[in-house]
C-alpha cells in the first residue's frame, strides 16, 4: 500500500467509483490499460491510499467477475472458483429470465 495525491487522479487514467462504497469514502479505480490499482480517499483529504488488486474490476466481464469472486472469498470464505461460478450462473439466469420476459412482452 502506498499514498497518492489527489492531483494525480485524472479522468483519462481513473474511474470514479465512490458510489460502490457504503462508508462515505471516495474511491477511484484505474482503467484497464493502466493497471489493477484503486485509490481510496477520506473526503476532503489530499492524500489517499493506493491498493493493488489481483484483478481489475473495470475489465468487464472477466476482471469484474474475478474481482467480485475474490472479494466474496475474503468476506465469506467461499473459494474464489465457486464464487465465480455462482456469479456467472446467476448472471446467466438473470439474462435468461430477462430475455424470456421481453419475448413474452414484445
Amino acid at each position: 500500500m502506498s499514498l497518492i495525491h489527489r492531483s494525480e487522479i485524472t479522468q483519462e487514467h481513473w474511474f470514479h467509483t465512490s458510489y460502490l462504497r457504503g462508508d462515505g469514502k471516495e474511491e477511484f479505480r484505474e482503467k484497464v490499460q493502466f493497471g489493477n490499482r484503486h485509490a481510496v480517499f477520506v473526503r476532503g483529504e489530499e492524500l489517499g491510499e493506493v491498493h493493488d488488486d489481483e484483478h481489475n474490476a473495470t475489465d468487464v466481464p472477466v476482471g469484474t467477475i474475478m474481482h467480485a469472486a475474490k472479494y466474496t472469498e475474503e468476506k465469506t470464505g467461499i473459494p474464489k472458483g465457486f464464487a465465480a461460478l455462482g456469479i456467472v450462473l446467476s448472471l446467466g439466469y438473470v439474462g435468461y429470465k430477462t430475455l424470456k420476459y421481453l419475448d413474452d412482452r414484445l
